[in-house]
């Protein structure tokens, strides 16, 4: 059963189209990765889907519910489609615990003593219960992004999407990062991540999705794309980057 799905999407910034149409489909408790060269429109696809970035032209339903339809409550949407980023974007003056609960307060209208149970149980999930307190400035890079995952976590969102969550860490700290997405995978959530970690999508994505140009250049397994790719343009691209072996 498809969780997410894309059809046609274009998003233009003045004469410059970034996305030309492109068509994916998320299934659920499926790990989709989309690798490709910067540039070819991965993280902008991906912050469509939660109007972060509003389509020039196409349609996403997610869960069921149109998020490209004018009518829709772009907060009910943010709710069911968690969103790990890049540079973290937690509130410093917050304490890990205060930024996890922070949305299931104001938006869900949980209350104090339950947003906190809530938020520290996904610490816990993710390895941080014992951190609960710190401030972001206390916690390391990849503590931080793993504070991130918690609160999306906390959301019991129906889909994570996580923009290159890895590539703003130290190279020491990634692997634990990357050890609560497979623990997430292994808890049956679904994801759709923009990654550069080559490894990684091999050994732990159900699909690959290769993107270049603002479209879907070719997508598969992890063993399709990786070993035995068809595309002219993922196999350069792989060339370069590595096949994702370990």
């Amino acid at each position: 059963m498809a969780i997410l799905e894309i059809s046609g999407l274009r998003k233009s910034y003045g004469s410059t189209e970034v996305l030309r149409g492109v068509d994916l489909q998320v299934n659920a408790g499926e790990l989709v990765c989309v690798i490709g060269p910067s540039g070819s429109g991965k993280s902008t696809m991906l912050r469509c889907c939660n109007l972060l970035e509003v389509p020039t032209q196409g349609q996403i339903v997610a869960n069921g519910h149109e998020v490209t339809s004018p009518s829709v409550n772009i907060n009910h949407v943010r709710q069911d489609i968690g969103m790990v980023f890049q540079q973290f974007n937690l509130y410093p003056h917050l304490t890990a615990l205060e930024n996890v609960s922070l949305a299931l307060l104001k938006v869900q209208g949980k209350t104090k003593v339950d947003a906190e149970q809530i938020a520290m149980a996904a610490l816990e999930q993710v390895g941080l219960g014992a951190r609960a307190k710190f401030y972001p400035a206390q916690l390391s890079g990849g503590q931080q992004q793993r504070v991130g995952i918690a609160r999306a976590v906390a959301l019991k969102p129906h889909v994570i999407l996580f923009d290159e969550p890895t590539s703003a860490l130290d190279p020491e700290l990634v692997e634990d990062v990357l050890n609560v997405m497979r623990d997430l995978r292994k808890r049956g959530m679904t994801m759709l991540v923009v990654t550069h970690e080559m490894a990684f999508a091999h050994a732990a994505a159900d699909r690959v999705v290769f993107m270049d140009g603002g479209v879907v250049v070719e997508q598969g397994t992890a063993a399709e794309v990786f070993e035995a790719p068809r595309e002219a343009r993922t196999k350069s691209f792989l060339a370069r980057y590595g096949s994702g072996r370990s």
